[in-house]
């Protein structure tokens, strides 16, 4: 491979790896993703590995997240017993999927947190309201109208084809 492409493939990895940091994901799942978008063959994970410079476990672990996510694809090849896998290139399928399979199920935690302090709130005896419990019941609301909005925001990018 020709030396600026070389470098142009590390920096995209290394660029990827540091995104998905940013991200609040592994590093090496953006490593890994770079590795095999820039990969014109699906591969198995012991090369992912090898040119990553990272134990066979170690992609393993993070392949089997990547999947849910819908960032990767395992292929199978016939004759053979590895698993290959390939970068999902439609971006808008990457982004679903992580909205789908990893961020709704927080967004729905922290919902779900919310309405259980404002029901909290709303039993407490009227008499022993007290000025810190309306302003909770009226800082939950605004984050729970909030919340409501994105989730309705999401839920429409999620059906976009």
């Amino acid at each position: 491979m020709n030396d600026e492409l070389v470098k142009i493939r590390e920096d995209l990895i290394q660029g990827l790896g540091r995104f998905s940091a940013f991200a609040g994901f592994n590093k090496i799942i953006g490593q890994i993703y770079g590795v095999l978008y820039l990969s014109s063959e699906p591969l198995a994970l012991g090369l992912i590995g090898e040119q990553l410079e990272v134990s066979k476990g170690n992609i393993s672990l993070n392949v089997r997240s990547m999947e849910q996510w819908g960032l990767i694809r395992k292929l199978n090849k016939k004759g053979d017993r590895r698993d290959y896998y390939e970068a999902e290139t439609d971006f808008w399928k990457v982004i679903r999927g992580i909205l789908y399979s990893r961020d709704k199920k927080e967004i729905d935690y922290t919902m779900n947190t919310i309405s259980d302090g404002i029901a909290a709130i709303a039993d407490i005896d009227q008499a022993e309201k007290s000025d810190e419990a309306i302003f909770y019941r009226e800082r939950l609301a605004h984050m729970q109208t909030f919340g409501n909005t994105l989730d309705v925001m999401a839920k429409a990018f999620l059906a976009l084809e």
